[in-house]
């Protein structure tokens, strides 16, 4: 009963162990393959995250399975995913088979049935892509693009765009990105640093709004004006 219990005790942390290590090494890869995977899913891309949860999966699924095997099949799809991404940003033609091209759905509020047909997007489809964009009327749509990630992006004609205070000639000041000084009560130092502050004006600051504690801060924000914004935990 012993010998039986121990040999369960066992397998259960070589799995906890093969799990781990396949996640850490995941995690590692996407990584190295940057960003890039996550934001905009090519064909490519598709293909390689597929096979890389396909080979992952099968070591969790079979106990057989070599452990070190694997660790070199999904670096050698990272190490591909990473090569391809660097080839494609120096030669555009290998981009273009890699990436595929953004194409032209609706032109001057014209459907081209040819492209339509090519990427196999119905009507209904693309009407709710433009609805998404806040387009409610195909007639409104200067050029509808499916872009390579299979998104589809809407540019309206000039007549039914909103309003903005470059069409009134009317200045505005410049507003730039605001910065996180204090993140969950700790102080980010780089940013701090970057805007030439230190922590007794930070303090200075959490003083004058009633805060003697920066454990008390969720968030302090900085904006490009020079106001402290400071929400404070509940």
């Amino acid at each position: 009963m012993y010998f039986w219990e121990a040999q369960e005790t066992l397998t259960i942390l070589q799995w906890i162990f093969r799990s781990t290590v396949v996640f850490l090494w995941l995690f590692l890869m996407t990584k190295l393959m940057g960003q890039r995977l996550i934001g905009r899913l090519t064909l490519f891309d598709f293909i390689v995250a597929i096979t890389i949860g396909s080979v992952a999966a099968s070591t969790l699924s079979n106990s057989n399975a070599n452990l070190i095997s694997i660790i070199i099949i999904l670096l050698v799809f990272a190490l591909l995913d990473v090569l391809f991404a660097y080839l494609a940003l120096k030669f555009s033609k290998l981009r273009r088979v890699v990436q595929d091209e953004p194409l032209v759905l609706v032109k001057n509020g014209d459907v081209l049935e040819d492209t339509m047909r090519k990427t196999r997007i119905n009507l209904d489809d693309l009407l709710m892509s433009i609805r998404q964009k806040n387009v409610p009327n195909l007639a409104d749509v200067e050029f509808a693009i499916l872009e390579p990630n299979g998104k589809v992006s809407v540019i309206p004609k000039s007549q039914s765009r909103p309003v903005t205070p470059g069409d009134l000639n009317v200045g505005t000041k410049y507003e730039g990105l605001p910065t996180v000084l204090v993140e969950d009560g700790n102080i980010l130092q780089d940013n701090l640093i970057e805007n030439n502050l230190d922590e007794k004006w930070l303090k200075e600051q959490m003083n004058s709004q009633g805060i003697d504690n920066i454990n008390q801060i969720q968030v302090a924000i900085l904006d490009t004006l020079g106001e402290l914004y400071i929400s404070k935990k509940e």
